[in-house]
């Protein structure tokens, strides 16, 4: 499947118990959509990739409808190349002004 990509950071209930989580994770591994799962220690308390036809975020809503999702966040993946590409426009802007600046 090609089609848009991202990472979803998802933080569990503080009453989520171990056995719950693992088949949380289980469960998440074989929507179509996902990528990977992975458990992790720090802002959230999973990360998971996913690749979606039309919309990240309808995949985002399904996660967070399960009782066990605190809160999930959506990091969605770009192309480097248009990341760098509006980067440099606007460091070539900025430069601009500031040339425009010493000039007068």
């Amino acid at each position: 499947m090609m089609g848009l990509r991202a990472y979803l950071m998802v933080n569990c209930k503080d009453d989520v118990k171990h056995e719950d989580f693992r088949k949380a994770i289980l469960d998440l591994e074989d929507m179509i959509e996902v990528d990977f799962v992975d458990p992790v220690v720090g802002n959230c308390d999973m990360v998971i990739m996913v690749e979606a036809a039309v919309s990240v975020e309808k995949v985002a809503r399904q996660i967070a409808a399960n009782d066990w999702v605190e809160n999930v966040a959506i990091l969605k993946i770009v192309s480097i190349f248009e990341r760098h590409r509006t980067s440099k426009r606007e460091l070539l802007k900025a430069l601009q002004r500031e040339k425009e600046e010493v000039l007068t």
